[in-house]
């Protein structure tokens, strides 16, 4: 069931098995089937919470929600059991890195490319040969996202997509269809002369960098690159504040670091909440890992509810021009699901760097011919959305169980918000009727 060890020839589990016994993992092996049951009354229980002090994050962007709401019709639609476009792809330009990130997924999914340099989970330094998607094909995609429907896509995925040359034009392109789009990067391999297509391009722009120091970096993401990434971090910052270089909306880009909590660096909170300050961007999110079933990222959910302080103090930095947003409603789950069924793939599906398409990321590497959607360089992504195996697999998620996923992933904010509303007597009527509370949150297009 889990992912392939980064080791030719070498079981998940016998790679996982080492980690073990090196102290990175403190979980037994039957971690899934320790978890409650997803949607049972031990998922729920929030008096613990209570009792620590537990916070609200200050977040305009909703980052620790979603904005399903504001999307109604589509909503409407759902509820009414019709076939749905997604309104959100989630999209790889590449099959790798060139960081290792202690806290990431594709690296356990065997992604190509570097993967460490300690043997905390392969003996092998790289892995693979890394190939980046055409830049015909991602025109394709934007082009067929855009005419069936879809409202935003986020080049994230399990690779750098900055590797990919092809990323400028593409952009290009999307600015060209009126497409809305974002990216997600370790910011190290920005080039300088990319820097302008970067902010009159993309919507958001999004560096995961989990650490405020040299040190820190180099153990949390296995490169010394931390001085290359605050360099470029200044020059989209200059970018857009000196230059004042604007998107297809004329509104500045907004730029933000992504810190994902691990066990080496609880240290850096509050330091990096100030350094993003200091660097003039836009917010710092502070997040857990999202780790696999069987806890082999390692993710310090014993750890998370000490740190209540430590969180409050990062708050403090914010101001009306930066944020500083806890995920403390991911924070404080400890990887539990309280729904019982993954909707949430009905509007935000993934595409592997190599054309593959999938409900979520969590299946590039697991039960790949159940849960395929197909394949782009195959079949037009029109037609993909259309088709009976695209609609097989995503009737399949739902009896998944879902303590064998993902904990915390990128459907999970949207599957509360879904589960609750599959729950109500007529869906459709509280769909059309629910007011929405606050105020429309910045990018309200990315669900």
């Amino acid at each position: 069931l889990y992912a392939r060890s980064l080791d030719a020839g070498e079981s998940g589990w016998l790679a996982f098995e080492k980690v073990r016994q090196t102290n990175r993992c403190h979980c037994p092996i039957d971690f899934p089937e320790n978890r409650p049951e997803s949607g049972s009354e031990a998922t729920r229980n929030k008096d613990k919470l209570k009792e620590l002090g537990w916070g609200k994050a200050t977040d305009p962007y909703r980052m620790d929600s979603d904005k399903l709401l504001w999307h109604r019709d589509r909503l409407s639609e759902w509820a009414s059991e019709k076939r749905i476009v997604p309104l959100h792809i989630d999209m790889g330009i590449t099959t790798g890195c060139n960081l290792g990130c202690k806290f990431c997924y594709g690296v356990i999914q065997s992604r190509k490319g570097f993967v460490g340099t300690d043997g905390w989970i392969s003996t092998a330094k790289t892995y693979g040969t890394i190939e980046n998607m055409p830049l015909d094909t991602i025109i394709n995609i934007f082009d067929d996202a855009k005419k069936s429907g879809v409202r935003s896509i986020n080049i994230d995925g399990s690779g750098e997509n900055t590797l990919n040359p092809a990323l400028g034009p593409a952009l290009e392109h999307a600015t060209k269809i009126d497409l809305d789009v974002s990216l997600a990067t370790h910011g190290a391999s920005i080039k300088e002369e990319t820097i302008d297509t970067l902010l009159t391009s993309l919507q958001w722009l999004r560096i995961n960098l989990s650490a405020a120091t040299r040190e820190s970096y180099k153990t949390v993401h296995q490169r010394d690159w931390f001085d290359k990434v605050i360099k470029n971090t200044r020059l989209l910052v200059e970018g857009k504040k000196k230059k004042g270089l604007r998107n297809k909306k004329g509104l500045e880009t907004t730029i933000g670091f992504q810190m994902i909590l691990t066990r080496d660096n609880f240290a850096d909170i509050v330091p990096l909440a100030k350094l993003g300050k200091e660097l003039g961007i836009d917010y710092t999110v502070i997040k857990p890992i999202s780790d696999a079933p069987d806890n082999r990222l390692d993710a310090p959910f014993d750890e998370y509810l000490g740190h209540v302080d430590t969180f409050k103090e990062a708050e403090k930095y914010s101001t009306e021009d930066y944020s500083v947003i806890i995920k403390w409603r991911k924070m404080g789950n400890l990887g539990n699901k309280r729904y019982q069924k993954c909707y949430g793939t009905r509007f935000i599906i993934a595409i592997e760097g190599n054309g593959s398409v999938f409900p979520c990321g969590h299946w590039f590497d697991i039960e790949k011919e159940k849960f395929s959607l197909g394949n782009v360089n195959e079949t037009s992504l029109a037609e993909i959305f259309k088709s009976e195996k695209y609609w097989k697999a995503q009737n399949e998620i739902l009896n998944v169980d879902l303590r064998n996923c993902q904990s915390n992933c990128r459907q999970h904010n949207a599957n509360l918000t879904l589960w609750d509303i599959s729950q109500k007597e007529n869906p459709v009527e509280f769909v059309e009727n629910e007011q929405i509370k606050g105020s429309q949150p910045k990018h309200v297009i990315f669900v």
